[in-house]
């Protein structure tokens, strides 16, 4: 059964521009490099237009079970590429805003 990896976030209104083409290099890298993301099932990015908090990112990260999970992460959060991105991500976000969370089907 599958498992979500459920990230929400806030992209600071100062950093706003920065953020799409950071966006544009990680699709890129994860285009490039499909051995290393090779057991995700699918990526989703959503934004929020209505309610509260406004602006807010939703992304859905989907595996086949949490063992998969910790594998894929290991492969794509370990390559040095994938590091400078992530690290230039987390420059970009609302410290208080950022939240993950794990989700599993129930029907």
């Amino acid at each position: 059964m599958s498992a979500f990896l459920i990230e929400t976030y806030i992209v600071r209104t100062d950093m706003q521009p920065e953020f799409m083409p950071l966006l544009d290099k990680f699709l890129a890298f994860k285009s490039e490099h499909p051995d290393l993301f090779d057991g995700l099932k699918s990526w989703h990015l959503y934004k929020q237009e209505i309610g509260t908090p406004a602006g807010m990112y939703i992304e859905m990260w989907e595996f086949e079970s949490l063992p998969e999970m910790d594998e894929v992460n290991g492969r794509v959060f370990g390559d040095p590429e994938m590091k400078a991105i992530q690290t230039a991500f987390h420059s970009l976000v609302e410290p208080a805003t950022f939240n993950a969370s794990i989700w599993r089907p129930v029907a």
